[in-house]
């Protein structure tokens, strides 16, 4: 991943570990990872997770305040029981914060070139010279889709795929063709939610080694070419599409967690406490069989509505083209029995009737996990941090 705007260096020298923290309005989620030198594969020595009080970090400054205790609880859970899996305690100075899906917004980019002799070999100097001719129209269509108010700042690009002569290929280095087309996928935050994580580091004595975008640590993540991830989490659902072997869309609906909490309260006629309470425990599987069917029935049109505007995301964002199969959901809400019978319901805008599935443990396929005891519902997001490790770091 090439970073736009890559937050500046406090310290010459590479840390050997790094604190992963995701910063929920449910909960935080925060994780270690130790770097060995001339290892390429991240270590994960310890993970804590500590409820946030619904405090959302897009805010700013004043709820930066209000969730900086539980992220230095979280991250001493984490610190401490790195003890417990390595035998002592590590303490990293830098770490890597998450931007959840609701600050970001995302722009694919193409760029096209004809080439005048199509048999000359294609040289690293061409693809570079797409990529900044794509990048410098990264700010102009990232300001173009931040329809909504406040500001918005670049943060990170990453390659979407290269077609030569309309075919995907891998690289392009060496190969002969004459038109080559160039896709980023660039994301822009809400400058609220950096000067946020900027205050919440400060207040805990860290140092920023980098901010990535949800929807790119989610991405790195997915096992296939081809996918939509959906992360439901407590202020909503961020929806990913990944075609190519890239990120290519990226969007947020409101529906989430909360929603299906106030839904359910107003439907059976209870508090929001246990209303959650309920939810949880059918979510579970530990509520009597006539209880759990009037949840069920509470839920059916929630439901409803999260996927109508999921799916509404989705026709966006795949522009007309049949939507990938294979469907992985994470986050906390995703253990919501009946999410997938919804996803299932009408196979239109896929070639066939999609897969669902959860992320849970490919969050770890490309890292060495020596704890114990992770949610892999929870944590998927903050171990994906690790796409924005620094090379050789």
């Amino acid at each position: 991943m090439k970073f736009l705007r890559p937050f500046s260096q406090k310290t010459q020298q590479k840390p050997a570990a790094y604190s992963l923290v995701d910063v929920g309005r449910d909960t935080v989620k925060a994780a270690v990872v130790l770097m060995i030198p001339g290892n390429n594969e991240p270590q994960i020595i310890g993970h804590g997770v500590v409820e946030t009080g619904d405090h959302d970090i897009t805010g700013g400054r004043l709820e930066a305040g209000a969730v900086t205790s539980p992220v230095n609880e979280a991250l001493v859970l984490a610190e401490d029981s790195a003890e417990q899996y390595i035998g002592r305690k590590i303490v990293p100075d830098d770490v890597i914060f998450s931007v959840a899906g609701r600050a970001v917004i995302g722009k694919l980019i193409t760029v096209k070139q004809t080439r005048f002799k199509p048999l000359e070999p294609i040289t690293a100097k061409e693809l570079d010279s797409l990529r900044v001719r794509a990048e410098k129209l990264i700010p102009q269509g990232l300001a173009e889709a931040a329809y909504e108010g406040g500001q918005w700042q670049p943060l990170a690009v990453s390659d979407a795929g290269i077609l030569l002569d309309g075919r995907l290929v891998v690289g392009g280095v060496g190969l002969t063709g004459r038109e080559i087309t160039f896709s980023i996928f660039g994301v822009a935050v809400q400058t609220s939610a950096l000067r946020a994580l900027e205050v919440l580091a400060d207040r805990l004595d860290l140092t920023i080694a980098n901010v990535v975008a949800s929807p790119h640590a989610l991405a790195s993540i997915t096992p296939h070419t081809e996918a939509i991830i959906l992360d439901i989490g407590f202020s909503g659902t961020d929806v990913c599409l990944i075609k190519n072997d890239a990120l290519t869309g990226t969007d947020w609906t409101p529906f989430g967690g909360h929603f299906f909490t106030q839904s359910l309260a107003k439907t059976m006629g209870i508090g929001p406490i246990k209303a959650r309470n309920s939810k949880h425990a059918f979510a579970n599987g530990l509520l009597p069989k006539e209880e759990a069917s009037k949840i069920e029935s509470g839920l059916e049109g929630p439901l409803e509505r999260w996927h109508n505007s999921v799916m509404d995301i989705l026709t966006r964002l795949s522009v007309g083209e049949p939507l990938p199969r294979r469907i992985y959901l994470t986050g906390g809400g995703s253990l919501l029995p009946g999410l997938d019978r919804f996803l299932k319901i009408n196979a239109t805008p896929f070639e066939a009737a999609p897969e669902v599935s959860n992320l849970g443990r490919h969050a770890l396929l490309a890292l060495k996990d020596l704890t114990d005891g992770i949610n892999h519902n929870l944590m998927p997001l903050a171990l994906g941090l690790v796409v924005g490790l620094p090379e050789g770091g």
